[in-house]
């Protein structure tokens, strides 16, 4: 019967800290605050996706050069 009412009660403090814990974050004075922020966008991050297209507009393009070789080829 000991171990069953530890348990309980370490249950129930467990339970009372968490719902503390929800408690204040829930009554915050700066709720008007986002939960993800936005922050400016960065221009290095358009410069690394305007690379990778060119790379990849480059790479259909050899393909392109490569299958037009073989056809020329096997004709």
């Amino acid at each position: 019967m000991i171990p069953q009412l530890l348990i309980f009660f370490g249950a129930v403090v467990y339970l009372g800290w968490a719902f503390m814990r929800y408690w204040k974050r829930r009554n915050r004075k700066d709720k008007d605050t986002p939960f993800i922020e936005v922050v400016k966008e960065d221009p290095k991050l358009y410069r690394w996706r305007a690379k990778k297209k060119r790379e990849a507009e480059a790479e259909r393009e050899w393909r392109k050069r490569v299958q037009d070789e073989i056809e020329d080829l096997t004709k």
